[in-house]
């Protein structure tokens, strides 16, 4: 029997080659490493379709550093920061109007998301974990983005006058992920109040009130999503479940899936030692493992 015939990865159609470019990363794809594969897969680095979603959150200088010296360019001391705002005019450029996506390193500062709103004034979504920015600062970058839909941002930007800001300039703005430790009533208040409309809210790994998931679930009436995941207190009632049943998702496990002392998300089972799992958790893993291989997999 003739062995298979092999076939070259570069003759992959280019539509294809896009789209797996689209997952490589940004840092793998600014450092030059796939698309040095061959001409074909240079090409799909290089096609704006590749940069619509930048996902900068694992840059580091690092690799900018290893794309300069396979360019032969030298950058010398140039700051972190300088170095990150040339990675994002070579995805600005590269991406040619099409960005609609972009998600920041930590350290990212309140320039790069100015530069982004310059660059791709037609984004729609952005992520920005940084707590040092002013509110009139971050709300000088989005009277810049009309096109808006969603965002993810620190606590610190969770204020009524930041949010209404954000619900007056992007009548689009459905989506929310807030990265925050604690979250009460008051700040549920503030989020339902000024965005009165979001479809998606992301809070994952907050300690948070069952009066705030309540608030949200009463006052957010168009709420399709809801991600309070990693949740640090016992919150989750019959009650808090019932209102949720409306919604299209609702994921709320607790850190008792990721071998902390949590509450399990089935049936409320308090447990201290993680190795010791509550009921439901046994019987899940019973049925798996009868299940077999073949199903689990």
């Amino acid at each position: 029997m003739a062995p298979p015939a092999v076939r070259s990865w570069g003759e992959l159609q280019h539509d294809l080659l896009v789209a797996i470019m689209s997952r490589v990363g940004a840092p793998d794809l600014l450092s030059g490493g796939a698309p040095r594969t061959c001409s074909a897969w240079w090409a799909a680095a290089r096609d704006p379709l590749a940069w619509r979603r930048v996902d900068l959150r694992d840059w580091t200088a690092r690799t900018s550093a290893r794309r300069a010296a396979g360019s032969g360019a030298t950058r010398g001391r140039i700051s972190v920061q300088a170095a990150l705002t040339g990675d994002l005019e070579v995805a600005a450029t590269r991406a040619d109007g099409r960005m609609e996506a972009v998600l920041l390193p930590e350290f990212a500062d309140e320039g790069h998301l100015m530069f982004l709103a310059e660059r791709s004034p037609n984004l729609h979504y952005f992520s920005f974990p940084t707590t040092c920015v002013t509110s009139d600062d971050f709300c000088e970058v989005i009277s810049k983005l009309q096109s808006l839909k969603g965002m993810a941002v620190d606590e610190s930007l969770v204020n009524y006058e930041v949010l209404l800001h954000v619900h007056q300039c992007c009548p689009d703005f459905l989506e929310l992920k807030v990265f925050a430790l604690y979250v009460g009533e008051d700040m549920a208040s503030v989020i339902c109040k000024s965005l009165p409309r979001l479809k998606k809210l992301e809070i994952p790994n907050s300690d948070m009130s069952c009066a705030a998931i309540v608030k949200f679930l009463d006052c957010l009436e168009e709420l399709e999503y809801l991600d309070i995941s990693g949740y640090e207190t016992s919150a989750i009632s019959s009650s808090v479940l019932h209102k949720a049943s409306r919604l299209k998702a609702f994921i709320w496990n607790s850190k008792f899936e990721l071998g902390e002392f949590m509450d399990c998300s089935n049936c409320g089972e308090h447990n201290i030692n993680p190795q010791e799992p509550c009921k439901c958790t046994m019987d899940n893993k019973v049925m798996d493992w009868l299940a077999g291989p073949s199903q689990t997999a």
